[in-house]
């Protein structure tokens, strides 16, 4: 495994650690200041079925609002890598847990299962994603952040 591999693997998981903390400073530190960011989601909360975003902060403030008011997980496997000197393509499997947890009633889960198709860049801070689009390929209970396109 190449020193860019390892890089690639800790960008994955500090995007996912982001998230799932709701560490939002670590978060931007994954991408450049321009992105193409496309999350295919196939659920009623989302009337567009994909969420787009062209600058992180956009991205940051919508997953602020979506998963404000859940718990996540976010696990990462099957990463594959295609380096080429300060560019790079890749494929991560995601599988995410979601729980809302309101006084009084039982938790609510969900879970996507799906992968990213990734392009990524290196800069002067390191590899960083300029490009992330996913693809759910299941899914199992309902919506539970706040509306996607508020």
């Amino acid at each position: 495994m190449t020193k860019d591999w390892i890089e690639l693997l800790e960008l994955c998981s500090r995007y996912s650690r982001g998230l799932d903390t709701k560490d939002y400073e670590l978060l931007r530190t994954c991408f450049p200041d321009e992105v193409r960011l496309s999350y295919g989601t196939g659920l009623e909360a989302v009337t567009r079925g994909h969420l787009t975003y062209t600058t992180p902060e956009q991205f940051i403030e919508s997953i602020r609002r979506i998963h404000g008011p859940l718990r996540t997980l976010h696990r990462n496997t099957n990463h594959h890598f295609d380096i080429d000197q300060d560019r790079a393509t890749g494929r991560v499997y995601i599988d995410q847990f979601q729980v809302r947890l309101e006084e009084g009633t039982e938790p609510r889960t969900t879970q996507y299962v799906g992968w990213y198709d990734d392009a990524y860049v290196r800069t002067p801070t390191g590899w960083k994603f300029y490009e992330r689009h996913s693809t759910t390929v299941w899914v199992t209970g309902g919506w539970l952040g706040e509306a996607a396109d508020a």
